[in-house]
């Protein structure tokens, strides 16, 4: 129960649409009917500015990062009919399909990219940290941000393989990088045609 409990929980707090909501309260404007549509921070820049983008970007690692701190104190103070790896890789992936697919817009989010960094840090912070590190030195050889994005979802399950980390480990990352990439799925088709901005 309590493991299904905080599923439910993890998967509602990432449907939280920040982006959506910030940009209603602060600009006045529907974020989905601008710029690409998207409710996620690189769209929020586009249109409301760097500011609004930080605050987007800032919340949306939180809601990921809160519930698996939450699962983890969880799995440390009482016994669980599963590994820890396994409940709070779960966890990690509810709160991601909770943004990607949020109820609370016809479950139509965001990218998971900012989502799924706060979700996973706090238990593979290594691979966590070098999907960001590839994403920032991108930046030296592209401005498009799609392309780093992806490049920062892939790296994280294959530093996961490399360190040899615990196969319930691997298997959620790999699921969060291919949920990444499908959520990509129009830029990637943009990208292939050269039109991509």
């Amino acid at each position: 129960m309590i493991i299904l409990i905080t599923i439910i929980i993890s998967f509602l707090c990432g449907s939280i649409p920040t982006g959506y909501l910030i940009t209603k309260k602060f600009c006045g404007i529907d974020i989905r009917t601008k710029g690409s549509g998207n409710i996620g921070s690189t769209n929020v820049k586009r249109i409301a500015g760097a500011k609004i983008s930080i605050i987007t970007q800032i919340i949306d690692i939180l809601k990921g990062m809160i519930p698996v701190a939450i699962g983890i104190y969880l799995a440390r103070t009482i016994k669980l009919p599963i590994s820890t790896n396994a409940y709070i890789s779960i966890v990690a992936i509810a709160v991601v399909l909770g943004h990607d697919y949020t109820p609370f817009l016809s479950f139509k989010g965001g990218k998971g990219v900012n989502t799924t960094l706060g979700a996973f840090f706090l238990f593979v912070p290594i691979p966590i940290l070098a999907g960001v590190a590839v994403h920032f030195i991108l930046r030296l050889f592209t401005s498009i941000v799609s392309v780093r994005s992806i490049a920062t979802g892939l790296t994280i399950p294959i530093v996961c393989i490399i360190m040899k980390l615990p196969i319930s480990l691997v298997v959620s990352t790999t699921i969060a990088c291919v949920l990444m990439v499908i959520r990509h799925k129009d830029n990637l088709v943009r990208i292939i045609h050269n039109q991509e901005k």
